[in-house]
């Protein structure tokens, strides 16, 4: 609408997917984690692909991104990562949702709002946020299961990504998981599903693997890891992020002085392209960045704004108004590859994927 667009390849997504099945064991269910509407690339569109390729469910954050899913017409469970409190709960009812619920408490004030919860419970193995101790979890899966009200699908964890990490904390928080789920057997109750496994974990620790698992940067292309103990080969999901010319002029005189700027000169061709800090460029222009235009690579100009950016089209002089402007992706013999742009913005690729805006419209090939 502003002649900018992110341009998204159903075709990886659907690659990514049979990647991560053609390594699972068949009883492995795959909850497909869409958060961040769907990692930027639309909740909704992500979910139908998946669907027709066979995955299980779906887990988000966000109630907006539950009902993306739903408007396209997935019944599949969708299970809801903490974030959505009790008052949403005519929504979560509405969406056929399942919650998650880290205490007791928790779980009374879900059962107060509504007339059938459904619930996961969600455990801590050391990440320090959501979740039950390890400790208190049996004893919450207890609980649960001793209401007629409420329906427990499962039993699920997420493995700690501190920084402080070191490589053998997973096999102890693998080990905590094993003793919750004996705990909550010692206690006369199973969970039908268990669940620890995003995408780091299901590539390098197949022993996760349990009844499910719910990557979620794997589906877009993103292995959050460079060795992997299962080989996939996945491949970007945003393809291109374009914007378009919708200025373009040749500085004169009459403009006053050339502003000392880095870049700016006087007699150069300027142009104004639709996209700016707002929409997701990094609120500096970083030294060195780039687009495309007319096939040829030409310079950014700080600064940026809210949502315009200044480009030098100098060596382009056939350049027009309206004409297509990549920051990501190919045009002609030129490339602008998502390193690139990563190392440039100052992120790292799931910090890319994840500045994609909402309201920059998405065309799927």
């Amino acid at each position: 609408m502003r002649g900018s667009w992110y341009e998204i390849d159903l075709d990886a997504i659907r690659h990514n997917y049979r990647q991560l099945r053609g390594h699972l064991p068949p009883k492995v269910k795959v909850y497909a984690c869409l958060k961040r509407n769907g990692y930027g690339c639309g909740a909704g569109a992500v979910a139908d692909v998946l669907t027709r390729e066979g995955v299980d469910g779906f887990a988000v954050a966000s109630l907006l991104d539950a009902v993306a899913i739903r408007d396209v017409g997935v019944r599949l469970p969708i299970l809801l990562y903490p974030g959505a409190l009790p008052a949403a709960a005519p929504t979560v009812e509405a969406l056929d949702l399942t919650v998650s619920v880290s205490s007791a408490d928790e779980l009374d004030l879900w059962r107060a709002a509504m007339k059938k919860t459904r619930v996961f419970i969600k455990v801590d193995l050391g990440f320090f946020r959501a979740g039950a101790t390890p400790l208190e979890a049996g004893r919450l899966l207890l609980v649960a299961n001793t209401h007629a009200d409420v329906q427990v699908e499962g039993i699920y964890a997420h493995m700690s990504e501190l920084p402080t990490s070191m490589p053998s904390d997973a096999s102890d928080q693998l080990a905590r998981m094993h003793a919750v789920l004996q705990h909550a057997q010692s206690l006369g109750v199973r969970a039908a599903i268990a669940m620890m496994s995003s995408t780091e974990g299901v590539l390098n620790h197949p022993e996760m693997d349990l009844d499910a698992v719910d990557p979620g940067a794997l589906f877009v292309g993103l292995p959050e890891s460079d060795k992997l103990a299962r080989p996939v080969k996945l491949r970007h999901a945003l393809k291109a992020i374009s914007t378009s010319l919708v200025a373009v002029k040749r500085l004169d005189a009459s403009l006053g002085p050339v502003p000392d700027i880095p870049g700016f000169k006087a007699g150069m061709i300027l142009g104004v392209l639709g996209m700016g800090w707002g929409d997701g460029f990094p609120r500096h222009v970083p030294t060195g960045a780039e687009a495309i235009v007319g096939g040829k690579r030409v310079r950014l100009l700080p600064p940026a704004h809210l949502e315009h950016l200044r480009i030098d089209l100098t060596a382009v002089p056939e350049a027009r108004f309206g004409d297509q402007v990549v920051l990501l992706g190919r045009q002609g013999d030129q490339i602008i590859t998502h390193e690139e742009i990563a190392c440039l913005w100052g992120t790292d690729m799931v910090g890319l994927y994840g500045q994609l805006r909402d309201h920059i419209p998405r065309i799927y090939t």
